[in-house]
């Protein structure tokens, strides 16, 4: 009987625990404004103040010109694989890593945030397939044997898409 009591209050004091570690992050999901990094609005990748330089830069810049309402480019199309499950995996991992940081290591924060090297080469394969007509004329930045000195798109048009963190 006594292990009874004791399972049922183990039991109940893991429900609780559950319960608190849900409703947390509910409410956290609520304030960073969860949902919308689920759609490819550049907007959302402005719900943390860190980004408001960047978020600004490309404002400024010509891929978020509007044609038709839309425009040319969003965050999401620089920054991430255009496949499904790539996408979703890779925005899975940069959202889950942001939120550890913010949450976890605030005094460690850079002023501004700089494109990891997984990133540099999402971007490059990103101008590239936009822009294979005018890149494979120009230069094949891609095909250099010697990677690490190679020109990337990000070279010569750094403020294409915003100034700062590449």
């Amino acid at each position: 009987m006594g292990q009874k009591r004791a399972f049922t209050n183990l039991f109940g004091i893991f429900l609780l625990l559950l319960f608190a570690l849900f409703a947390v992050g509910f409410y956290t999901f609520y304030n960073a404004k969860g949902i919308s990094y689920f759609s490819n609005a550049s907007e959302s990748c402005n719900n943390c103040h860190i980004m408001n330089e960047v978020y600004n830069d490309y404002l400024a810049a010509s891929h978020s010109k509007k044609v038709k309402g839309e425009p040319r480019a969003s965050c999401v199309d620089c920054h991430l694989p255009h496949q499904g499950v790539d996408k979703w995996i890779a925005k899975a991992q940069s959202g889950l890593s942001h939120a550890y940081a913010f949450t976890f290591k605030l005094d460690a924060l850079p002023t501004n945030l700089s494109a990891t090297q997984k990133s540099k080469e999402m971007v490059q394969n990103n101008c590239i397939r936009c822009h294979s007509d005018y890149a494979g004329a120009a230069i094949n930045a891609t095909a250099n044997p010697h990677k690490d000195n190679s020109l990337s798109c990000v070279s010569c048009h750094s403020g294409v898409g915003h100034k700062r963190g590449f």
